[in-house]
């Protein structure tokens, strides 16, 4: 009888560990961030690069985009933001080469092409400040829900996560910590 009653154990517990690692291995990957169900396509953005070339999103396809909307003299989140940013990008190490960190600058009067080029500098020279005409960064504005007020500022600070086929997948907030961008974009250059 203790036998009996053994091998029944024994079976259970190996049919739960069988149901587990089944579970473990079909389960959907864990976002970190604030999933957008059902992602939507990137608006283009058609623009220019602190270096004085066109930057067009589309041509951003195959690469995972962390597009964030700030200015140079943001006191606050753009600094906090960008220095994750950095962080995550140097966590990534390789993998990083697919990624690109974009600022569209919400104060283009003081956001000089040379005064983005410095700030992006300073966190990481691949990372590219996007400045055009007020016609242009309005659209740009307009198209992601970007709400900008006089001096730069924008109650819209979200962190957008681009995946490789260009579409919008989910969005950060500016204080969230590395190793959380770094799952995540991640899981989009596994193709998730």
């Amino acid at each position: 009888m203790q036998r009996k009653t053994l091998l029944v154990g024994v079976s259970i517990f190996v049919g739960l560990l069988a149901l587990t690692a089944f579970l473990y291995l079909t389960s959907k990957p864990s976002f970190r961030g604030a999933v957008i169900t059902p992602p939507w396509s990137a608006p283009e953005i058609n623009l220019t690069d602190h270096n004085g070339k066109t930057f067009k999103m589309s041509d951003q396809h195959g690469k995972v985009v962390l597009l964030y909307f700030g200015y140079v003299n943001c006191p606050n989140e753009c600094p906090l933001t960008m220095a994750h940013l950095k962080l995550a990008l140097e966590s990534l190490g390789d993998r990083a080469k697919d990624v690109q960190v974009i600022m569209v600058s919400t104060d283009p009067v003081r956001d000089t092409p040379q005064a983005l080029k410095d700030f992006m500098e300073h966190f990481n020279p691949l990372f590219l400040g996007l400045t055009g005409t007020p016609g242009e960064l309005q659209k740009a504005w307009k198209d992601y829900g970007v709400t900008v007020e006089a001096g730069g500022e924008t109650h819209s600070t979200y962190l957008y996560v681009i995946d490789p086929a260009g579409n919008v997948r989910e969005t950060f907030l500016p204080d969230t910590e590395p190793k959380d961008i770094v799952g995540d974009v991640g899981l989009f250059l596994k193709g998730k």
